[in-house]
């Protein structure tokens, strides 16, 4: 049973015996009046009779007596039976209407009416109907004590007036507590039901783990109390899961970090030995393969093969120089450096690929662009690697644009359309932007968010190794600089370095370039 049903019901049944109680002790007061009302209607007849009867027996006429007697009864009196005593309590004269019943008068009443002088009232609610009967002595004119009056009158009408108090005010406890338990009802609905269920509801929901539900209540009794008390543990259960959410993703991302770093830590050993491993017989290979070769005539058939056995020896080799460079750090030197030098050193590098394979490569540089500081053979590493992607990714007629700006006059602007864009390091400003752009067949959104993780390459078939870009984020970093690469397919990919300048560096440049560097010494084209 709910606890609004068993409230309604408590109060109902209380104010129902509030009432009943109510109703019997107005019905009690209410016969009492009835029963003195009656008895004084009974003494005033009863001395006008007892008069008359005092002067038939002084005048000592017997026969009028018996006949003021039997006029006293004749119907519709009042009067039930008249009886007369003499001094020795003797019934000397009765006298009762027709449908009167029989009525029996208690020796002692008469006895106590003679001998003291007084008058004797009682009412008696005895069956077939109650009576009033009134004892008053009869004296001579001197005083002295002849007998004793007794007149006896019904008293049906105070069952008949009570019967209909009782029917009244039955009628009105009624429609009382009829009235009552609507409010009640109403009452208990209202103020206890409906914010109870709007309790359990929020409790369900919040058991289900929803804990933005909450309790919308504006009172301010203790339901509302409560409803205040559980919004506020929502909240802070929200706010304790959005934080425990926070520093799980927070530990997440450190185990993240551990696991690469061991995994780092484990490639350099490995790489270490492979070194090690490798390094002796290949040189011995590369040694004897040169000495074969240079025996050889220059038109033999098998000098040919002796280069290509040159070449791949040297492409072994500077796979473990990259495993080498990723995997052991390196202290960088950065000091201020010109950014037109930087972009004409690499463009000489690489104009002759470019060439090679029909695609534009132009640098532009602003006249007043402030220097950067940076380590320059890492530097310059970096936009090797940048550049030998893009020259890559980009068909013949295509065009690889090298292009820089202060971070004021060149701000990155937002991604457009369905270009995907992704970002590493802090930018720093002031500084300076380094842009490198192709028109090529651009990067996949799935192939460009991995595009930093490293051994993940967009170009398995052209045998890069996926390490170029993990290093150029890793130096990218260790100059407190940031790279944001923007791409989709068939459009092209943008990629901006937002690098610091010499000036607002150079106070934290010692502490920030301490830390390790994975550097590149060949451009390998990887990403």
């Amino acid at each position: 049973m709910r606890i609004a049903t068993k409230l309604t019901i408590f109060l109902l049944v209380a104010v129902s015996l509030v009432m009943a109680g109510f109703g019997y002790l107005r019905m009690r007061a209410e016969r009492d009046r009835l029963v003195e009302e009656v008895q004084q209607e009974a003494v005033f007849l009863t001395n006008a009779v007892r008069l008359a009867v005092e002067h038939a027996i002084r005048d000592r006429r017997p026969e009028d007596v018996q006949r003021l007697l039997t006029e006293l009864v004749r119907q519709p009196s009042p009067v039930d039976r008249v009886r007369i005593y003499n001094s020795q309590l003797e019934e000397t004269g009765s006298a009762g209407a027709e449908a009167a019943a029989e009525s029996a008068i208690p020796r002692a009443d008469v006895e106590r009416t003679v001998g003291r002088r007084v008058a004797t009232i009682r009412y008696v609610d005895s069956p077939p109907r109650p009576v009033v009967y009134v004892l008053v002595p009869l004296t001579r004119p001197g005083g002295d004590i002849i007998g004793a009056l007794a007149v006896v009158q019904a008293a049906t009408r105070i069952g008949r007036q009570v019967r209909e108090v009782a029917h009244d005010l039955a009628t009105r406890l009624s429609l009382l507590s009829l009235t009552i338990f609507l409010v009640i009802w109403l009452t208990v609905r209202a103020s206890i039901r409906r914010p109870l269920r709007a309790l359990v509801r929020a409790a369900l929901a919040l058991g289900r783990g929803q804990l933005t539900e909450r309790i919308t209540l504006r009172r301010r009794d203790e339901i509302g109390q409560l409803a205040s008390a559980f919004n506020r543990m929502a909240a802070e259960l929200q706010t304790a899961r959005e934080r425990t959410q926070t520093e799980a993703a927070g530990r997440l991302d450190a185990e993240r970090q551990l696991q690469q770093a061991q995994k780092l830590a484990a490639l350099g050993r490995l790489a270490s030995e492979v070194a090690h491993e490798i390094g002796t017989p290949l040189s011995i290979i590369s040694g004897r393969t040169e000495v074969i070769r240079k025996k050889l005539p220059p038109d033999h058939p098998l000098a040919r093969d002796a280069g290509t056995v040159l070449r791949q020896v040297e492409r072994i080799s500077g796979v473990l120089r990259q495993l080498l460079d990723h995997a052991r750090p390196r202290r960088l030197t950065p000091q201020p450096l010109s950014v037109g030098s930087v972009f004409h050193r690499v463009v000489d590098l690489l104009e002759p690929l470019a060439g090679q394979r029909r695609v534009t490569l132009v640098a532009e540089v602003p006249a007043a662009l402030p220097p950067i500081l940076a380590d320059a053979e890492q530097v310059q590493q970096v936009l090797l690697n940048l550049v030998t992607n893009a020259l890559d990714a980009t068909p013949a007629g295509g065009r690889v644009r090298l292009a820089a700006g202060a971070v004021e006059s060149s701000a990155i602007p937002p991604s457009a359309g369905d270009r995907l864009r992704v970002s590493r390091g802090r930018f720093p400003r002031p500084g300076v932007t380094l842009r490198v752009e192709d028109t090529g067949c651009g990067i996949p959104p799935d192939r460009l968010e991995k595009i930093f993780e490293p051994f993940f390459s967009t170009k398995e078939r052209a045998g890069g190794t996926g390490l170029g870009m993990a290093i150029v984020e890793d130096i990218v970093r260790a100059h407190g600089a940031a790279i944001e690469i923007e791409s989709a397919e068939g459009r092209g990919t943008t990629v901006w370095l937002r690098w610091p300048t010499a000036t607002t560096a150079t106070k934290t440049a010692g502490d920030r370039h301490t830390d390790a560097v994975h550097a590149v010494s060949t451009p390998t084209g990887d990403a």
